[in-house]
């Protein structure tokens, strides 16, 4: 098992907001402040085939305490769980996601960059309008 950066380059995430998030069962779309680094703004990421989705009151302080060593505000992929490896057949991965208050876990098929909006504003507001 290893704990890597994702092989797709998203905007990093910004250190203050929580996320705002939408999950209908199949997809999952999570709105996210990005860093001043990355432009600012907000992101919406697009999660397809979701097969799990959780989202945790873990902070990053508690981080240290997560099964797995999660890098905070960070895209996490973890590789070669057991998680992963029961849905091997539909090629699943599984990424945990750090923000300040809370750590959002996704076990999915795909994932796409939906918008980032330079504008920023409410993250409620992005994903309503990504929709």
């Amino acid at each position: 098992m290893q704990v890597l950066g994702p092989r797709e380059a998203f905007p990093e995430i910004g250190t203050v907001e929580n996320p705002a998030v939408l999950y209908d069962g199949n997809d999952a779309l999570l709105c996210y402040e990005a860093s001043v680094r990355s432009g600012g703004g907000n992101v919406v990421l697009k999660f397809g085939n979701v097969i799990d989705f959780r989202i945790s009151p873990m902070n990053v302080e508690g981080l240290q305490e997560c099964r797995y060593p999660l890098h905070a505000w960070h895209f996490n992929e973890v590789a070669g769980s057991e998680e992963t490896a029961e849905w091997r057949s539909l090629n699943a991965r599984l990424w945990l996601i750090s923000f300040n208050d809370v750590t959002i876990e996704v076990l999915f098929q795909t994932v796409s960059l939906i918008t980032h909006e330079a504008g920023g504003g409410p993250l409620q507001r992005t994903l309503l309008r990504a929709l």
